[in-house]
């Protein structure tokens, strides 16, 4: 047997690592257990059994899960109007590749965009 922790990025087959291992070691590999510790910004702080969730009925709101699950930017307020319309953003960088969060001025979470070379375009808008 052989402990082992890994850090990886979501798509990362941790069976097929261990499979991949025995594989080059001449011996076989498999996994006999497999415990995720952190998925997205979600780590073990946060997770509940079934019977805390059934006794706490809390919930993690949208503005915070967006927060942890994507890259965010914090808006102005005319530029937040134009998100609740989903509009088409000009003049705007959002730095990332794939879905960002964007905010209005209180910390609403109000749409996902994405940069498409000088436009930002709604992905979805919550509002």
């Amino acid at each position: 047997d052989l402990d082992v922790r890994v850090v990886c990025t979501s798509g990362t087959y941790v069976r097929a690592l261990a499979r991949d291992l025995g594989s080059a070691l001449g011996v076989g590999g498999h996994l006999t257990m497999l415990r995720r510790t952190r998925v997205g910004g979600f780590g073990l702080d946060v997770a509940r059994t079934l019977e805390q969730l059934e006794e706490e009925l809390s919930y993690v709101s949208l503005d915070d899960t967006a927060r942890a699950a994507f890259p965010s930017v914090d808006l102005d307020a005319a530029t937040a109007q134009d998100v609740r319309y989903g509009r088409r953003l000009t003049g705007i960088d959002l730095g990332s590749r794939g879905p960002v969060a964007v905010f209005d001025p209180d910390g609403e979470f109000l749409a996902l965009y994405e940069q498409g070379g000088a436009v930002a375009r709604p992905v979805a808008v919550f509002v």
